[in-house]
């Protein structure tokens, strides 16, 4: 087992390149998370029908350079068949916060992981057991994670992001060394079961500085830190932090609120998504995939 202790580097720091309810599945909504809190309880919000996607969302999202380059490519990195009928059937695992998890219908929240089946051919299963409220160290130690382990087959994959709560919250916060060298064994635990961990950076938060940028002072050391432990572990990474950053100040602060999770006061939950941001967010997840050649694309519609 790895334990990447490496310092990251300080370019990383400074690019633009990602939170949670007590349960994998939130079914009423409670009140805006805060620094001081797990992230991930939802905004009071008077449950209704899921909101349909604003204009463009499936629009292209930008493509600026990553933060830091792709780790170098491995033998587990040879392309796939793109015929889908010669692909054999495989189940994405995701692990992550309340940005990620499933919720019931009785709340707009959405996590990213319910929209994320939709990009993919009929041969990928979504196995979703993020947790709202988890940073990387509480899920691993949680019976979530054991469910994904147990689950795992050969040629499977598992999704792996964290950050939001990592970054300071009551469950964090988990500082960066550390956040690398859990990810590392987690790394370890699904290749041991024939699986491929692909990491990904967190999403990331609507949150404005004064002159109406979008601000990534919290998340970016995290961000950083899934590249640094992604060329120790000779992983691919999804830099959804990035890509949101780049996306968020494409649109502005009032252009992008109705993608974020209001309160009853309708103003945007910092972390949390209705469907059109879970499914802009998967999207992006998607488009990455992709942009870093993994062999999962290959099952990408």
């Amino acid at each position: 087992m790895r334990y990447p202790f490496s310092l990251i580097p300080s370019f990383a720091l400074c690019c633009a390149v990602l939170a949670g309810c007590n349960s994998p599945s939130a079914t009423a909504p409670g009140t805006v998370a805060s620094t001081q809190a797990p992230i991930g309880t939802p905004a009071a919000a008077t449950p209704a029908p899921k909101s349909s996607a604003p204009a463009n969302l499936n629009g292209p999202v930008a493509s600026a350079a990553p933060v830091a380059s792709t780790p170098t490519a491995s033998p587990a990195r040879a392309s796939l068949s793109p015929n889908p009928a010669a692909l054999p059937p495989l189940t994405i695992h995701l692990a992550g916060d309340s940005t990620v998890s499933n919720y019931a219908s009785t709340t707009v929240q959405e996590g990213w992981g319910m929209e994320l089946a939709q990009f993919f051919n009929d041969k990928v299963s979504v196995n979703n057991q993020a947790q709202g409220g988890a940073n990387v160290q509480s899920f691993k130690a949680s019976a979530n994670w054991t469910r994904i382990l147990a689950a795992l087959k050969p040629g499977d994959y598992v999704l792996i992001q964290f950050g939001a709560n990592d970054s300071g919250t009551a469950h964090g916060p988990v500082r960066p060394p550390d956040f690398i060298a859990t990810l590392g064994l987690m790394a370890d635990e699904i290749r041991a079961k024939g699986a491929t961990p692909i990491f990904v950076t967190p999403s990331a938060f609507f949150d404005w500085t004064a002159d109406g940028q979008e601000n990534n002072a919290r998340l970016a050391p995290y961000a950083a830190a899934c590249y640094t432990a992604g060329t120790a572990q000779d992983a691919m990474v999804v830099d959804l932090n990035a890509r949101g950053v780049e996306w968020l100040n494409s649109l502005g602060k009032t252009a992008a609120a109705p993608y974020y999770l209001p309160n009853s006061q309708g103003v945007p939950d910092k972390a949390h998504f209705v469907k059109a941001g879970a499914t802009q967010m998967a999207q992006m997840v998607a488009q990455e995939i992709r942009r870093i050649h993994s062999p999962l694309a290959a099952y990408l519609k």
